[in-house]
């Protein structure tokens, strides 16, 4: 997918994005002086100012409205070179599992509506391997290919190997299978059902496109397994489901390691077992009177937080690097089902050189989809 240019519509969507980012803490009592601060109790004081771990493990939906109050546009030295207040609304759907549909309601909005998926825990495919005396043996040469290098969309070929009746003592025919995945340069994973039967052997590193060398044993059946951990995602931009605009299509590098960030944070990953996995450190700073925490989500972009030593609220959250480094200051903190919020928020983008004001019109939790909010969109054509 091409990068888009920073227009304004494309920037004001990354900017709602942002503001959900900031589902956060407030109102927590100061640190007591005997507080230790690690990444573990830095953490376990952020969750028990949302409202404790268990009910933070509860939180699986969210939907929010969103109302833009301002955008602005300064110079090197921050003085203000033109802006404009606007009236423009948008909602949006999210879910732990990594769905996430955003619409933007006011009419004429370029865009509108946008659905971002992605599934992270990568995909997978398997290969039936019979050995029998049909005399339907596929060589390599004869394997079919992978017709497409779709991201995130593992391909595994043949889907079948046939091998005549193995001889004892004669030579063993071997066949081959090919792993790929357009987008990906990871490992790929495989296991089989085939000890004894036949010998699945990795040819070169792993990575794809991978080679597996496939020699027949003895009659049988069996079954390869291969899997990827690559996250996968698409993204539609046009209206009632028609795909239109320049970023159609698959969701992949900067947009969809973006996106996996946004949902790493909104759904609380950090803060509780079981969510998107990713790795949270604290960085001491000599000197600060915050603390430092780097949220490193997997195959996302690193989110920089800094927590404020004595209410472990977030003062300022800086996302991803630049080009596209984002910098979020969340205020007027709310609560809701007891999990607290913030109603306002200013996003500054591209060294803040762009700045945008939020403010928060409603939001509830575990609100309940249809599976259908989030059907993969149709292809660009």
């Amino acid at each position: 997918m091409r990068e888009r240019s920073a227009r304004p519509a494309a920037a004001l969507l990354v900017g709602l994005a942002a503001f959900a980012l900031l589902a956060n803490i407030a109102g927590a009592a100061p640190r007591s002086t005997q507080f230790v601060p690690t990444t573990n109790s830095i953490l376990q004081a952020m969750a028990g100012a949302l409202g404790g771990s268990a009910r933070i493990a509860k939180i699986d939906t969210l939907y929010f409205q969103w109302h833009v109050r301002g955008v602005a546009i300064r110079n090197g030295s921050q003085q203000m070179v033109g802006g404009v207040e606007t009236h423009q609304y948008a909602r949006e759907w999210m879910t732990a599992g990594g769905d996430d549909r955003l619409e933007v309601l006011t009419s004429g909005m370029e865009g509108a509506p946008i659905l971002r998926v992605f599934t992270p825990g990568g995909s997978s495919e398997s290969v039936s391997i019979a050995i029998t005396n049909s005399n339907r043996y596929v060589s390599a040469s004869n394997a079919p290919k992978c017709s497409s290098r779709t991201t995130g969309a593992l391909c595994v070929t043949p889907g079948a190997l046939y091998f005549d009746k193995v001889s004892p003592g004669g030579s063993h025919p071997k066949g081959r299978i090919e792993v790929s995945e357009g987008g990906y340069s990871g490992s790929i994973a495989e296991s089989d059902t085939c000890a004894g039967i036949a010998s699945v052997t990795l040819t070169g590193n792993g990575s794809t496109p991978a080679l597996y060398s496939v020699t027949p044993r003895h009659i049988g059946t069996c079954t390869v397994a291969f899997g990827s951990s690559s996250p996968q995602g698409w993204v539609l931009e046009g209206d009632q489901g028609w795909p239109s605009g320049d970023s159609t299509g698959a969701m992949q590098g900067p947009d969809l390691s973006r996106e996996i960030s946004y949902v790493y944070w909104m759904t609380f990953a950090y803060l509780h077992a079981g969510g998107l996995p990713g790795v949270v450190r604290y960085v001491p700073i000599r000197g600060s009177d915050e603390y430092e925490l780097t949220l490193q989500p997997q195959g996302g972009e690193p989110i920089l937080a800094y927590v404020n030593e004595k209410t472990f609220l977030p003062d300022k959250l800086q996302i991803g690097s630049d080009p596209f480094k984002m910098v979020v200051i969340p205020s007027a903190w709310k609560p809701t089902d007891s999990v607290l919020f913030p109603m306002k928020m200013t996003v500054q983008l591209f060294d803040e050189e762009f700045q945008m004001n939020y403010s928060l019109v409603s939001l509830q939790v575990n609100e309940k989809f249809k599976a259908s909010l989030f059907a993969q969109p149709v292809p660009a054509l």
